[in-house]
């Protein structure tokens, strides 16, 4: 039988703390790879194309296109992964600010309902 790993100690701890993800974001996935497919193919064709018109066999000019279609495969994930990382960031602190802004409001009406009740007390109690 095989023993059961324990998790580790920090691995607790990150379970509980909210962190932002590319990968569980809810647009990202999809765009990276839509980035990553278009510009992997338009590579692939361009090189294609340029290849047999410059005069190569159509066996070398499809095995240069398909090494530059994964090229710019490569290239298109890390700048759409570097692009949406800062985009999520973004969103993460714009979030931030409206929670900031609500949870002022919030206080600032409490603290106006507070001081209404304290001033409809003390009046209450100078009256009487």
């Amino acid at each position: 039988m095989a023993k059961k790993d324990k998790p580790k100690k920090g691995a607790e701890e990150a379970q509980g703390a909210a962190t932002a993800s590319i990968a569980a974001h809810p647009r990202a996935k999809a765009a990276i790879r839509r980035a990553r497919s278009r510009t992997a193919f338009v590579a692939f064709a361009l090189v294609l194309l340029f290849g047999h018109h410059a005069g190569l066999t159509w066996f070398d000019a499809t095995w240069r296109a398909l090494i530059a279609g994964l090229v710019a495969n490569v290239v298109a994930w890390r700048c759409a992964v570097y692009v949406w990382r800062q985009l999520v960031i973004a969103e993460m602190r714009q979030a931030e600010q409206v929670y900031a802004d609500r949870r002022r409001k919030a206080l600032e009406a409490m603290e106006q309902r507070a001081a209404a009740a304290a001033s409809a007390a003390n009046a209450a109690f100078r009256a009487a």
